[in-house]
């Protein structure tokens, strides 16, 4: 008998965000080489939390079974019970439906032996219970540019420190941009990788109508959480761009807090730049979406942008506040030219670093390391 393909568990924050998007891309691009399993903290919960996300702190997992019952109520009908749970089991396990028995967008093995456990942020050991899971190789990542990481109770300051509280019992290091890497190489005995997503870029094309773009007005856009403070949407971007505009500017900032990936494909078609105030970030996504439709970016140096955007060739960078900001905005508004010029060279310098292929090969990279013994 061959040997069978190794047994990954991925695991991210709650279904919906960013990490569950990882979780989509890594398997459905390396099916073919490994059996991905994937779970969520939130369906994990411990009685206390060492660690807290700022990403999941408000999810309570009663909410999400709630919703489940009241959506399928059938289900709970003694009658049928059994045979829904079975049903559900032996699709689950197969990976043929993304629900398992209780409503829960997972998919888990019975033994919860694998050979490999990859928890997407490296407080998610903590902040869930996954003590039961048997696995002789454990992966860590870490998607927060800057030191110390944003949404956890660490008092200490001190790289090495961190490293040796989060990282004592990982395989190898993984991190979700170049800059991040930098931070921690110094200090880690831990090979470190660099992997992230992709977005399709099939769907995430250029404009076919650029030339019927209103030329009097500068159309911004953003899209995201705003409510997330590090993204700087209300600290940055919205007075900056409302002062302009009380000014006599022509310019129109246009948001989408959320939707389909199609939907935010179709966003950035009538979009002239994009605007990026985060502090510490690994993407964002937005500048995945804006530079695949040949959108350029006015960004702070953080994560994706850091790595891609050339200074004046395809971008811009700023400082991380109002001034900065007014002062680019003024700019390309007084030279549209620029504009089309780094509109131009961004989607081929974005898929040239980071896009499908390139993620694709980081991932198995990394994979190939850790069953390796790195």
């Amino acid at each position: 008998m061959g040997q069978h393909k190794k047994r990954i568990l991925l695991i991210g924050d709650m279904p919906g965000w960013a990490f569950d998007h990882i979780i989509d891309f890594v398997r459905v691009h390396l099916k073919s080489e490994y059996e991905f399993y994937y779970d969520f903290t939130v369906y994990n919960p411990r009685d206390e939390n060492p660690t807290k996300s700022d990403s999941n702190e408000a999810v309570n997992p009663s909410v999400i079974e709630e919703h489940y019952r009241k959506n399928y109520p059938i289900h709970q009908l003694p009658i049928l019970k059994r045979f829904t749970y079975k049903t559900h089991k032996i699709l689950n396990e197969h990976g043929w439906i993304s629900r398992d028995p209780e409503g829960k967008k997972r998919r888990i093995r019975s033994d919860q032996r694998y050979d490999c456990i990859v928890f997407l942020d490296f407080y998610m050991d903590l902040d869930g219970n996954f003590d039961h899971i048997n696995s002789p190789k454990r992966v860590k990542g870490i998607y927060t540019d800057g030191f110390p990481p944003k949404g956890i109770q660490f008092s200490k300051t001190d790289v090495p420190d961190f490293l040796k509280s989060y990282y004592h019992d990982a395989t190898v290091m993984l991190v979700g941009a170049k800059c991040i890497s930098e931070i921690y190489q110094p200090f880690s005995k831990l090979n470190i990788f660099e992997a992230n997503l992709a977005y399709d870029e099939t769907i995430f094309s250029p404009s076919k109508h650029q030339d019927q773009r209103n030329l009097n007005t500068l159309t911004l856009g953003w899209t995201g959480n705003p409510n997330r403070s590090f993204k700087g949407f209300y600290e940055v971007i919205l007075p900056t761009v409302e002062g302009l505009k009380e000014e006599g500017y022509a310019i129109e900032l246009r948001t989408q807090f959320s939707g389909s990936l199609h939907s935010l494909a179709d966003f950035w078609q009538d979009i002239d730049l994009a605007l990026i105030a985060s502090e510490a970030d690994a993407g964002p996504s937005m500048f995945m979406e804006a530079s695949l439709c040949g959108v350029p970016s006015i960004s702070t140096r953080i994560g994706m942008p850091a790595f891609v955007i050339k200074d004046g060739e395809n971008g811009k960078f700023i400082e991380r506040n109002t001034e900065s900001l007014r002062n680019s905005l003024l700019q390309v508004y007084n030279d549209r030219p620029l504009i089309e010029r780094w509109g131009r060279n961004i989607r081929t310098d974005y898929i040239q670093k980071l896009g499908t292929e390139v993620q694709v090969g980081n991932w198995r990279n990394l994979f190939n390391a850790v069953f390796n013994e790195a």
